[in-house]
């Protein structure tokens, strides 16, 4: 035996078992994606910052810097990072080949015979050279699945803190809403009450004015009760102290008029969204595991040197030691054919993806638009016609020449369109926010000048 080839052999199995995990490298791809979809780029904490993430929203937020730091200390996130590590731990531990054996016999002599030897066999698992490169691919296509799982996380959990942060605007907003109308109906009801004094008012306009103020004033107690569950929501995705109490937001909810092609946004998506590319990981690991199914018929090929010597006749020897395990029984069919079968389902798998994002596509894009239409209704007819109409009842109110229930009712309408103007722009918002997610993006980051491949 050549022992040059043997000391080949050896350093070709041991390279590997130097492998170490280097946690920020591990990490990098998450980075890297999450900074090219959405300007943030996460960091894989050791333990909650709540202190930190207290002192940030002290000072004020604006809806980056809220996603930015949800997505730095959200507690559920942050958890799903420690996948990351283990999937490289199981990428490292695939590159390991298996420990090499060694193995003695003694012939100890008995009464009958005087005859002693020793047979001493060291050998590698030859059959690693070939398994272990495809071990590894699986293991690869498994770490970048579960990277894209991440990334997708990622975005999933942009858009709850976006979503969130837009609930506590409009909260905020319906609610100093709902306080205008209450103050503007007791006036009006004072007026009542003096006029009713002197008979020009019934009992009905001042019953029915009490009412109005009741109504309105409940209102404001279910505004302030839902503005404080929504703190307390926003509190617990940014990793803060789990508190009811107020969150100075520096933005106010914004709706974007950047004209989009809903085809540009269909062809990023399906070249570049997370669950895309988890898709067409998971068929190249199945593609891998077919061919290392296949290397497994002959499971175990060792080759090694054997050594034996004779202590009674005084002769020593040195050779080669070659075992194979022969496939007579077990072909190793089943797993094969498991694998292809695999392969199959994550083909089935990514189509029925892709139609998915397709119609979630579809389906907030159309939303989106209706809404910003309608929005455009009620800033350039709905409102200012009401308005209109207030000035016009308010006019003959003040003469006493109109109900005064009629000109309560004409402003508590221009109220009750103000408030839907803001829920149309937060369902809007809403629309736009699942947009992105079903992009996989944050659209103003996408290059469409950029033909995607």
């Amino acid at each position: 035996m050549n022992m040059k080839f043997v000391s080949l052999i050896g350093l070709i199995l041991l390279l590997p078992q130097c492998g170490r995990q280097n946690i920020k490298k591990t990490f990098q791809p998450v980075q890297e994606e999450s900074k090219r979809r959405i300007n943030v780029e996460p960091r894989w904490t050791k333990a909650p910052a709540r202190l930190q993430v207290a002192a940030a929203l002290d000072k004020g937020i604006t809806l980056q810097d809220a996603i930015m730091l949800g997505i730095n200390h959200n507690p559920t996130l942050q958890a799903q990072f420690e996948e990351i590590g283990i999937s490289q731990s199981d990428l490292i531990q695939a590159g390991f080949y298996s420990n090499p054996n060694l193995s003695t016999i003694f012939n100890i002599p008995k009464k009958d015979t005087v005859q002693t030897d020793i047979s001493v066999v060291a050998n590698f698992v030859l059959s690693d050279l070939w398994q272990v490169p495809l071990r590894k691919k699986m293991s690869q296509d498994s770490l970048e699945i579960k990277t894209y799982e991440i990334i997708d996380e990622v975005l999933q959990l942009r858009r709850t803190i976006q979503q969130q942060y837009l609930t506590c605007l409009y909260n905020s907003e319906y609610l100093q809403l709902v306080k205008e109308i209450t103050a503007v109906i007791k006036n009006i009801k004072e007026r009542i009450d003096y006029r009713y004094q002197f008979g020009y008012n019934s009992d009905l306009d001042k019953y029915f004015a009490s009412t109005k103020v009741a109504e309105w004033q409940a209102k404001i107690i279910e505004a302030e009760t839902e503005l404080r569950k929504s703190y307390l929501a926003l509190h617990e995705l940014l990793g803060s102290y789990i508190l009811p109490t107020t969150i100075k937001l520096l933005d106010s909810i914004h709706l974007s008029y950047r004209a989009i092609s809903q085809e540009n946004l269909e062809s990023f998506a399906l070249s570049s969204h997370p669950l895309i590319l988890v898709g067409q990981a998971r068929i190249d690991r199945a593609q891998h595991t077919i061919s290392y199914e296949k290397s497994r018929i002959v499971d175990d090929v060792t080759l090694g040197i054997a050594y034996g010597r004779d202590f009674e006749k005084g002769v020593a020897g040195v050779g080669p030691s070659f075992g194979i395990n022969i496939p007579l029984f077990n072909t190793n069919y089943g797993n094969i054919e498991r694998a292809k079968f695999e392969y199959k389902l994550a083909e089935k798998e990514l189509f029925a993806q892709e139609q998915m994002i397709l119609r979630n596509i579809i389906t907030h894009y159309i939303a989106y638009k209706s809404y910003l239409k309608q929005i455009e209704l009620y800033n350039k007819n709905i409102i200012p016609s009401v308005g209109q109409a207030i000035e016009f009842s308010k006019k003959f109110f003040d003469r006493m020449q109109m109900n005064m229930i009629v000109f309560l009712e004409t402003q508590i309408d221009l109220f009750q369109n103000k408030i839907m103007l803001l829920d149309l722009k937060r369902k809007a918002a809403f629309e736009y926010s699942e947009l992105e997610l079903a992009v996989g993006a944050q659209i103003d980051n996408i290059d469409f000048s950029r033909r995607v491949t």
